[in-house]
């Protein structure tokens, strides 16, 4: 599939998601080559999932849920998943099979009703879209008013000056091996798959009238912070 142009619009973005998704499997970024990488994944899961306190009797609803690796990692309660691209519903029908009700759609447009859902995930995705705020408003209407949302966004800045880091003194081949099957290491987020640039700063001011923040955690060490996972209510 040819890669479309970096910035869709509206009438394209489907297409240029897709076109990434058949391109970057997300089985090679969660066994990835490093052990420090994926460290800092299966922290990012494991921190997301336990932020959600779910319980055995919740509704979850993940959104953007890719290939299903995060709730596959879920023992407990009522699991659903939506995506907007075809290959990863496919993906996670494959792995999951009916342990999740599955779907293909925008966060942008949740197929459910108002008030659907105890708990809702959504990990690294909100960077991808072209309307963070139509996503979080919509997420917001589907949740329960005493539910809660575990959000997880990557840190751009730190993540891109470490990469300029390994680049410049050699060592991203050590974290990166050429022949890893996975090329973001050698690009700065923004060159590919990301249309918005996050810190807490950000997120906290996207957040700001729709969620309140109930909780912060910082991936893998509070003095690097690769990633954020925050716990937010109505």
């Amino acid at each position: 599939m040819t890669m479309p142009a970096m910035r869709p619009t509206a009438e394209t973005f489907e297409q240029w998601n897709e076109a990434h998704a058949v391109r970057h499997d997300l089985d090679k970024f969660y066994n990835h080559p490093s052990c420090f990488v994926r460290y800092i994944e299966n922290e990012r899961i494991r921190i997301l999932i336990d932020l959600a306190e779910i319980k055995g009797t919740d509704k979850v609803l993940e959104v953007g849920c890719g290939a299903g690796h995060i709730l596959e990692r879920i023992d407990r309660g009522r699991l659903y998943g939506i995506d907007i691209s075809d290959v990863q519903v496919e993906r996670a029908r494959a792995r999951l099979g009916a342990r999740a009700e599955l779907r293909k759609s925008a966060g942008e447009a949740i197929p459910y009703d108002d008030r659907s859902f105890d708990k809702i995930l959504c990990s690294e995705v909100i960077e991808h879209v072209l309307h963070p705020l139509l996503l979080l408003k919509e997420m917001k209407r589907v949740l329960k008013d005493d539910g809660l949302l575990s959000l997880s966004i990557p840190n751009e800045r730190a993540i891109n000056l470490a990469k300029k880091a390994l680049r410049v003194t050699g060592l991203m081949r050590l974290v990166m091996p050429a022949d890893s099957g996975w090329d973001l290491g050698d690009k700065n987020n923004l060159d590919e798959w990301h249309l918005h640039s996050y810190n807490l700063r950000l997120i906290r001011q996207h957040t700001a009238g729709t969620f309140s923040i109930k909780a912060v955690r910082r991936v893998p060490f509070v003095f690097v912070p690769f990633r954020y996972v925050l716990a937010l209510t109505k």
